[in-house]
């Protein structure tokens, strides 16, 4: 299979990262096929894609008539059943390994080509560990998008313990057609750039629990200091990503060690529902 616009494309998952996805290929003119168990997942997926295409369109990026393209080349869908002519599935669920596992078992019985890509778009897990759910582990591979997807240049491609160079290969044209740069990671706990963050972000939450300096202190000194965009602790309420970082780290301390382990406080927060910005609370209130 020659990786070209005109494959069959599949994002399995309409989340938030997921529609990202689905998006930024539409707009690169690829069709693709958005499949989630959920309508009202689909439904608010579709409405956030035309919002974000309005802005464009404000900012004279884009015409009305190119929105309608773009949104014409998106079919959405709650039956797995239309996996089985993907060239390509993008797997774009919540970070639970044993949740993405029987998901990939499943695609590995639906999916009909046998070279079919079986993708993951999981930011911090075992990549050999999913694809052990499959019977053709040389075609799973990671291909982490950062968000949000139409805007970040970088893709992460992890390559597990079985998976093919010839795999990596055609992930790197995938991306390329996308407009992305890729980078390559080995199959660790947190890849390349979000063990990275992941470890700032601990830190961080450690200099706030040990008195060291307030949130506001880190992130102004993180952005004034280190010339970062954001502080650590207004990127995860940006990404409404407070749950999942808990999460995550968890995963890694496990893996990595203790400087990952997230501390009582942050756990906290999760259980409270301080999920980030959208929720109006995360690290900080939004009115």
């Amino acid at each position: 299979m020659k990786i070209t616009k005109d494959i069959n494309l599949v994002i399995l998952g309409a989340g938030k990262v997921g529609m990202s996805i689905v998006q930024a290929f539409a707009q690169k003119g690829f069709k693709v096929t958005g499949i989630d168990a959920s309508e009202d997942n689909l439904k608010v997926g579709l409405e956030k894609i035309a919002t974000n295409l309005d802005k464009i369109i404000k900012r004279g990026k884009m015409t009305p008539e190119q929105k309608e393209a773009v949104i014409g080349r998106i079919t959405l869908g709650t039956n797995y059943n239309d996996l089985g002519d993907a060239d390509v599935v993008i797997e774009a669920v919540f970070e639970d390994i044993d949740l993405k596992k029987d998901i990939f078992q499943k695609m590995d019985e639906i999916v009909k080509s046998p070279e079919a890509l079986l993708l993951t778009n999981s930011s911090s897990l075992c990549i050999s560990d999913i694809a052990s759910s499959t019977k053709r582990p040389e075609y799973v591979a990671g291909m982490h998008f950062f968000n949000p997807v139409p805007v970040m240049k970088l893709v992460e491609i992890v390559k597990g313990v079985e998976t093919s160079d010839k795999t990596v290969e055609k992930i790197k044209d995938l991306s390329e057609l996308l407009d992305k740069v890729p980078i390559i990671s080995k199959d660790s706990p947190g890849f390349i750039v979000n063990r990275i963050l992941n470890a700032l972000t601990m830190e961080a939450c450690k200099i706030v629990e040990e008195g060291v300096g307030t949130m506001q202190d880190v992130d102004t000194g993180l952005k004034l200091g280190l010339g970062h965009p954001m502080g650590p602790f207004e990127l995860m309420d940006h990404l409404d990503a407070i749950p999942l970082i808990a999460h995550v780290c968890e995963y890694m301390s496990q893996e990595l060690g203790s400087r990952f382990r997230p501390p009582v406080w942050l756990k906290n927060y999760v259980k409270a529902g301080r999920t980030g910005k959208s929720s109006g609370k995360g690290f900080y209130n939004y009115p």
